[in-house]
């Protein structure tokens, strides 16, 4: 009953502009943001990735690897909010508010944290003592 009632929520332009209003911190800052200062931050030699598994994609794939996994971490986004708002369960709305405010925020530290990198040649997490 629940797969019939999800396959029924169509995928309608107004339910993705929707979605893409809910998360216009998360495209500026954790898509865009972290995008374009990690492409900066590497490509003038300033820093590295210390992921290590975005930068094991980076350096066989190139930047645009990075470009495409935060297209994929979208697309997971959009799919768990088209699963909580499907469920019309008013409970579920701070978990999708959550959500979003959460990778927000992650996507702030990470612009942040690359932008010390780029002016002061220091990571934050070094800054803070987690490195």
């Amino acid at each position: 009953m629940y797969l019939n009632k999800y396959i029924s929520y169509k995928h309608s332009a107004e339910d993705i502009l929707n979605f893409l209003y809910e998360i216009k911190y998360v495209i500026l800052l954790y898509v865009i943001g972290d995008y374009f200062t990690t492409s900066h931050a590497l490509g003038t030699g300033i820093g590295f990735e210390e992921n290590g598994f975005l930068a094991g994609l980076m350096s066989e794939y190139g930047i645009w690897s990075l470009a495409a996994v935060k297209v994929g971490i979208i697309a997971i986004v959009y799919w768990n909010y088209r699963t909580i708002k499907s469920s019309n369960n008013p409970a579920n709305d701070p978990l999708w508010s959550f959500s979003k405010t959460g990778l927000g925020l992650l996507g702030l530290v990470l612009v942040v944290n690359n932008l010390m990198v780029i002016g002061m040649r220091i990571s934050l997490f070094e800054y803070i003592g987690f490195l």
